[in-house]
């Protein structure tokens, strides 16, 4: 035989099993194909994937995994068949099977769309950097060269590697992934998701400190959604921009933007009740309601959110400031350790870590893919490494459990503590107090000596008591509840000052000598506690040149503190407090009066 007819039958025997390839392919395609549209499906219906495994029958006897689809697109010999596929199938049997399996000319997209599926069931089982780096192998996989390439699913891709991003406060990449999600959408033709991805923007934004960037992209999706008609959802872009205004004390601006919102998203019932998932907008209406001074309806609105676990933390947090607002002591401990259990909670459930630790190890993470395939041919270290994993685990859960028992431990050491301090501290006021009286209304020298002896040294065993209760709470409480449980206290401790010694200074001037005023050391404890605790308003404070006297007035009227109860602790008249507070409100702060002073003080963090 001839070395010519040889290589003809070689080409003619290796084309016929690749013909037989390509069939056998086929059917085992349309098995991937089935399985990838159920995933696809699965994902678009919101339902969670609690594995990678998909079932293609109701029986759940026929499974195939996201692992085997990928792999199955994924595959060298596939891909070059699909390149080849019209060679081979235009001349044969075949060819009607061909053009009945979309899957063999769009090899690409399906790849896209089975890595993109495993990367949303990672995500929904907590794995959020293997979904990080599987996504980034859809978006390798597409070919954005291609006339037809899929950019439905790519913006879909980065669309969800945003969403991630945001949850894991990494806003430079969320903006970056956001950004890119908008612009593919626009190249599908699909100009409605393409507003909608410019909107999650404004959480990056936010997170960046840019609020001139918020205002800016609000304002530009706005405009798109009434270009095209959409009223509703062009009023629905409000919440960030109402936000912003709060913060910055524009309530008139506030006030504007949520009129519009209320009447024009759709969003509301009959009983202005918002559409469920969207109660964030109740803590900003509270927030608007206590700026302007209605503090009823503030506190409607916040009471609101005390059911929606997503939302306790801000619940507590515009009752705590109400509260406070207000003097409710009581009220004020209570909300001040449901704000920091709510606050302990929410961090519980966050991953911060785990999507900060996916993008420092993305390359590591690819060679770690490299490094797989050699562990096949080293499956004896498998053992070893489940084991590892295992124990590790136990150790974890292990931990855990004792840090919770040690934490619910903590808790009641912590509220029979705080209720003892305060006991104390009141048993130590009155006691003050029956000194000061007994030195007024005793003649007797020695037995004025004696019960003044007996006095002092009960005052002093209260004063190491409460100190010692103080020193027992702040090594159980973390700072943010520490500072409002200190702040709290002392406040109480200013008023107790002032409700002893109120009658006297009505209409005359105080001294030190007259009682128990409050004292140098305490006028610094208080200014300390501005610093901690508000630390905008302590600067505020001493950048304005202010005198010590109305530093003092400053401190007190941000507290609450009533002409009479300042002319007790300064000393002072009560004419001259209300002349000082007048002055200080009009020349220094360009306010209208003294109760616009309380509420610009108030309103500085």
């Amino acid at each position: 035989m001839k070395r010519r007819d040889k290589i003809i039958i070689g080409i003619v025997a290796a084309c016929l099993a690749v013909a037989a390839g390509t069939w056998m392919d086929v059917r085992q395609g349309r098995r991937m194909h089935a399985a990838l549209e159920l995933a696809l499906a699965q994902n678009r219906s919101g339902v969670p994937f609690r594995s990678d495994t998909i079932y293609l029958d109701a029986d759940s006897t026929d499974a195939v995994t996201l692992h085997h689809v990928v792999d199955f697109y994924r595959h060298p010999l596939r891909s070059f068949l699909t390149r080849h596929a019209s060679f081979l199938t235009t001349h044969s049997s075949l060819k009607s099977e061909a053009d009945n399996s979309s899957f063999v000319t769009r090899h690409s997209s399906f790849l896209m769309q089975s890595l993109y599926a495993l990367g949303c069931a990672y995500r929904d089982m907590h794995e959020a950097p293997i979904a990080i780096i599987t996504w980034e192998d859809a978006v390798a996989a597409a070919d954005t060269t291609a006339d037809d390439c899929d950019y439905a699913t790519l913006f879909r891709v980065y669309g969800q590697m945003a969403e991630v991003y945001f949850r894991q406060y990494m806003p430079e990449k969320q903006l970056e992934a956001q950004q890119k999600c908008s612009d593919y959408a626009l190249m599908a033709g699909d100009t409605l998701n393409y507003i909608k991805c410019l909107l999650p923007k404004n959480d990056a934004y936010l997170s960046l400190g840019d609020t001139a960037a918020v205002f800016e992209n609000i304002q530009h999706v706005r405009q798109l959604y009434l270009e095209r008609g959409l009223k509703q959802e062009a009023a629905q872009v409000y919440p960030s921009a109402i936000h912003i205004a709060l913060d910055r004390g524009e309530y008139a601006k506030a006030d504007s933007m949520m009129q519009i919102y209320e009447m024009e998203s759709g969003l509301f019932d009959e009983q202005g009740n918002i559409a469920p998932t969207r109660e964030k907008y109740y803590y900003h209406k509270g927030r608007y309601y206590a700026g302007i001074g209605l503090l009823d309806s503030a506190e409607i609105q916040f009471r609101k959110l005390l059911p929606f676990a997503d939302n306790k933390v801000d619940a507590c947090h515009g009752l705590l400031f109400l509260f406070q607002y207000q003097q409710q002591a009581d009220s004020v401990t209570k909300y001040a350790l449901l704000y920091n259990n709510a606050l302990a909670n929410y961090l519980n459930h966050t991953q911060t870590e785990a999507i900060s630790q996916a993008d420092a190890m993305y390359n590591f993470q690819r060679q770690m893919q490299i490094a797989q395939k050699e562990e096949q041919k080293a499956n004896r270290w498998r053992f070893f490494g489940i084991l590892g994993t295992l124990m590790a685990s136990i150790i974890a859960l292990t931990i855990y459990l004792i840090a919770k028992e040690e934490k619910k431990r903590k808790e009641k050491e912590l509220q029979h503590l705080t209720a003892t301090y305060f006991l104390t501290l009141e048993q130590l006021n009155q006691a003050q107090t029956e000194s000061v009286e007994l030195q007024r209304s005793l003649s007797d020298k020695d037995t004025l000596e004696k019960l003044s002896q007996e006095k002092t040294e009960q005052v002093l065993l209260l004063e190491t008591k409460v100190e010692d209760l103080r020193n027992q709470i702040e090594t159980l409480q973390d700072t943010a509840t520490r500072l409002t449980l200190k702040e709290s206290t002392l406040i109480q401790h200013f008023q107790n000052i002032a409700k002893s010694h109120g009658q006297k200074g009505a209409g005359r001037k105080i001294t030190f000598e007259d009682g128990r005023n409050a004292s140098t050391k305490e006028w610094e404890q208080m200014l300390e506690m501005v610093q901690e605790s508000h630390p905008r308003l302590y600067l505020v404070l001493k950048e304005t040149t202010l005198t010590e006297t109305q530093l003092k007035v400053c401190l007190l009227s941000r507290y609450g503190f009533n002409n009479e109860e300042m002319a007790t602790l300064i000393p002072l008249d009560i004419k001259t407090v209300s002349n000082i507070r007048t002055k200080l409100a009009k020349e220094t702060f360009h306010l209208n009066s003294a109760y616009d002073l309380n509420k610009y003080l108030i309103s500085i963090p």
